[in-house]
């Protein structure tokens, strides 16, 4: 089975880009749960 130079960066590229999209996703869900959080704290003093 002979896969092309060109073709095995295209799927280390499509994984790549796969896996910032997932930390960027991560880190959004992370910063919004903090600021509910803060939230939730000022309100209760």
């Amino acid at each position: 089975m002979n896969i092309g130079r060109s073709k095995i960066i295209a799927i280390v590229t499509g994984f790549i880009s796969i896996f910032i999209c997932i930390a960027y996703l991560l880190l959004i869900t992370v910063f919004d749960f903090r600021t509910y959080l803060n939230d939730q704290l000022s309100n209760i003093t």
